[in-house]
């Protein structure tokens, strides 16, 4: 049984202020304690709950519900994920990838997750070091992926990966993706990756635009320990990101490790979700006949 239940809008948008009242007052018919997330906007939480979350909370809610969009939800989940905290996304009109409950159907769907009619589902991340002479300057966990990119538009990264110590290969390219199963569906995908079952465990490097075409995705154990360097010699000639936020600006002189997180966002589900309906509905699939 859940007893507090903290609950995250979308970042300066007025339009979760409804659904956020909505949500609000269904819970606490049901004498479940609501706090919200710092993610909210001051602006919009009037006649709600007074009782904020600090952003670094980690013990405070049993579980937490995100109104938004994806990019909402993985900020949420990658803070929920060292305290084991299930995460529900409720999308605001356009179905995500990570937030699969209508909005329509928000509050009898967490009924269902309230009355335990629910499956957790665990969602591999990755830790990304960046490092130089041993000293570590940058690190940053991810959900859906690892980018190097770069900065100067008419100048290519050049590259070379690792993979235990064994050595893959050099290229150069507009960057590379490291991508979880969950990334799959994002960055990687658009670069010419596969979709990856979030059921399996791997690790995906798909080299962006790369300038020899035999240089093509491949998917990596789980468990693999994955070291990206560079060529370039110019300051800023590249940058590092997690999950879409640019964390590092690079020199050329770094070292970048990438390994599994020992830490998974747990989503959790009711018994409509389907992965593969939700990639129907995403990506125009056709229909079963």
């Amino acid at each position: 049984m859940f007893k507090t239940i903290g609950v995250f809008g979308k970042y300066r948008d007025a339009s979760v202020e409804q659904p956020l009242k909505t949500l609000t007052e269904h819970l606490e018919k049901q004498q479940i304690k609501v706090k919200l997330g710092a993610t909210t906007a001051a602006e919009i939480t009037r006649d709600l709950p007074q009782e904020k979350l600090p952003d670094d909370l980690h013990q405070d809610i049993d579980l937490a519900i995100v109104i938004g969009g994806d990019g909402t939800l993985l900020h949420v989940a990658r803070r929920m994920a060292q305290s084991e905290i299930p995460v529900v996304g409720v999308n605001q009109g356009r179905l995500g990838f990570l937030t699969d409950i209508a909005q329509t159907e928000m509050l009898s769907e967490v009924d269902q997750i309230l009355a335990g009619n629910y499956t957790i589902e665990n969602r591999m991340m990755l830790d990304v070091v960046v490092s130089r002479d041993g000293e570590i300057l940058y690190q940053q966990t991810a959900l859906n992926d690892v980018v190097i990119g770069k900065h100067a538009l008419e100048k290519l990264i050049h590259w070379q990966a690792h993979v235990n110590d064994q050595f893959v290969t050099s290229a150069r390219s507009d960057g590379v993706i490291l991508a979880t199963p969950t990334g799959s569906t994002a960055y990687a995908l658009s670069a010419g990756g596969a979709i990856m079952h979030p059921g399996i465990d791997v690790i995906s490097m798909v080299p962006v635009s790369p300038h020899t075409l035999s240089n093509r995705p491949i998917t990596l154990p789980g468990d693999a320990t994955v070291t990206l360097t560079i060529h370039n010699r110019t300051a800023d000639c590249a940058h590092v990101s997690a999950d879409g936020l640019i964390g590092f600006n690079l020199h050329g002189d770094e070292v970048v490790t990438v390994v599994r997180s020992e830490h998974s966002v747990r989503l959790a589900h009711t018994d409509n979700y389907n992965y593969f309906s939700m990639l129907r509905a995403k990506l125009g699939w056709g229909s079963e006949r």
